[in-house]
């Protein structure tokens, strides 16, 4: 039996603007030297970009004052991903873990490493590793249970460990019975028959 199940990550597109008067009006030379830097400071914080500040991530308040909230910055990692920059999309969900770990968008982020690692670079370990840190950090979100039973589709079908799967889609079942759909409990029941019989044969497509 062949189950196909579809893991997506919704879009978000935040929308924002910034922007400033310069003062046109007669002022002392001291007052003109003033505004003037009091003007180049501005541009250059409106131009620089989320790039710049991924070295070294910076408090919130940076973050914030900068524009780059935690829908930002996750919206620019799903650009990054599109344009196939994916490591650069990576350090940008780092930086919202970072600076945002209480936000909305946390868990989705650190879902979106960890299908980045799985669905764009054959990273099935890393995958594994970002995935179970959405079980461990976030365990009430509505992103926990699928992490859990991605780790053990990993293991089963990328990773060729059986054992692990097992133990992964086990855990599955006893942490999530009566909280998920009946739909997902009985995937996760076909993946341990098919480990114990043979091949599974689940497929999993992301979008």
């Amino acid at each position: 039996m062949k189950i196909k199940r579809v893991i997506t990550i919704f879009t978000i597109i935040v929308l924002s603007s910034c922007g400033g008067e310069s003062d046109s009006s007669a002022q002392d030379s001291d007052s003109t030297n003033g505004n003037n830097g009091k003007s180049t400071e501005n541009k250059s914080k409106v131009s620089m970009s989320a790039d710049k500040v991924v070295g070294n991530i910076p408090d919130v308040a940076t973050l914030t004052e900068f524009g780059l909230t935690a829908k930002s910055l996750i919206s620019q990692a799903e650009q990054l991903r599109d344009h196939r920059k994916y490591l650069d999309a990576i350090k940008k969900l780092e930086v919202l873990l970072e600076a945002f770990p209480d936000s909305p968008e946390a868990p989705d982020a650190q879902v979106l490493i960890a299908q980045i690692y799985m669905g764009y670079q054959n990273d099935f370990s890393s995958a594994v590793r970002e995935f179970r840190k959405v079980v461990t950090n976030f365990p009430k979100s509505d992103q926990a249970h699928n992490a859990q039973f991605m780790m053990g589709y990993i293991y089963a079908n990328h990773l060729d460990d059986k054992d692990k799967a097992h133990t992964e889609f086990q855990r599955f079942i006893d942490l999530y019975s009566g909280e998920v759909e009946e739909y997902f409990l009985e995937s996760a029941r076909a993946e341990l028959k098919s480990l114990e019989e043979g091949a599974p044969e689940l497929n999993i497509i992301l979008e």
